[in-house]
């Protein structure tokens, strides 16, 4: 029996899409799919030569499971320099000198040199202390959504919805949060609410003026004098300065990119609008340790008076 032109060409798609997931280093994501397939190969009656391809997509998963293992203990033995620390600390230092606060800067310092792994579990700790717990929720998520794992993010917040994690409001912005990024990403998939019980003698909080920020869109002149544009997730933001990770696919464009340099027309993409403004960057480094080394970390300011 001939297996179906239909049934073929959906294998071939997703083996595709399992080796795009695994060129990327997105294990979790290439064990998910490749798990799918599985079940797809085994509930699908018209798909002959079952076993073979069964033997060898097991194979194929274990492989998966091997590197993803390699790549976490790769993770928890990579360290930032002590260079690499100073220099967040002197970008986004609070100077409260709190706990808390130090242990947050800590966790940053984690998130902007790309040790994502690292950075999700310290601000997993930080989910208890009252003033850092909304900073630390978004930044848990930036650090699945800087991985490309888009489907952990929201299981994340519908785990902290599912036992209470955070107090109903503040649950309440971080689901504006990653329902404006999923939006922004193209997904159609709508977030549920908290449950919200009105208090009337607190007065509700003011909202920030332009939300958080998800993405920037940086224009260039490129060697040959065209002009382009290039995309950037925001990887962590502190008042008016931004910081996203140039990865090393596109390290090609860390030469337009000078400390210093100010940038005009730069499209700001928040939870709420979208913006038109000027940036200068302060700093540029190349990430040297840990699962994002060979990458920039882009540290920018938004220009009052946007």
């Amino acid at each position: 029996m001939t297996m179906p032109l239909e049934i073929i060409q959906e294998i071939q798609k997703r083996l595709l899409e399992i080796e795009t997931y695994r060129s990327h280093q997105l294990y979790k994501e290439a064990h998910t799919r490749c798990r799918e397939l599985l079940g797809f190969i085994e509930r699908t009656p018209a798909v002959t030569r079952k076993q073979a391809f069964l033997v060898k997509l097991s194979k194929k998963l274990e492989q998966i499971d091997g590197e993803l293992k390699a790549f976490f203990e790769y993770s928890k033995t990579a360290k930032m320099t002590p260079k690499e620390r100073e220099l967040v600390r002197k970008l986004f230092t609070t100077g409260k000198g709190t706990k808390a606060s130090d242990a947050f800067e800590e966790a940053t310092a984690l998130l902007v040199f790309g040790q994502r792994t690292e950075a999700l579990e310290a601000f997993k700790a930080l989910l208890t202390d009252v003033n850092q717990r909304i900073a630390a929720a978004k930044s848990i998520l930036r650090c699945h959504l800087g991985d490309g794992q888009v489907q952990a993010a929201v299981n994340e917040y519908l785990e902290w919805l599912k036992n209470d994690g955070l107090p109903p409001k503040e649950l309440d912005s971080v689901r504006g949060f990653l329902q404006a990024v999923l939006t922004k990403k193209g997904y159609r998939q709508q977030l549920p609410e908290p449950m919200i019980i009105e208090e009337i003698e607190v007065e509700p909080e003011p909202e920030e003026e332009d939300g958080d920020l998800i993405s920037i869109q940086l224009p260039y002149v490129d060697k040959r004098f065209r002009r382009n544009k290039v995309l950037l997730d925001v990887n962590f933001q502190s008042g008016n300065m931004i910081n996203c990770i140039l990865p090393k696919s596109k390290k090609n464009l860390v030469g337009f990119f000078k400390p210093k340099s100010i940038f005009h027309d730069v499209r700001i993409n928040s939870t709420h609008t979208a913006i038109n403004a000027s940036i200068r960057l302060v700093e540029v480094s190349k990430i040297s340790e840990g699962e994002q080394a060979g990458s920039y970390t882009i540290t920018m300011e938004v220009m009052e008076g946007r």
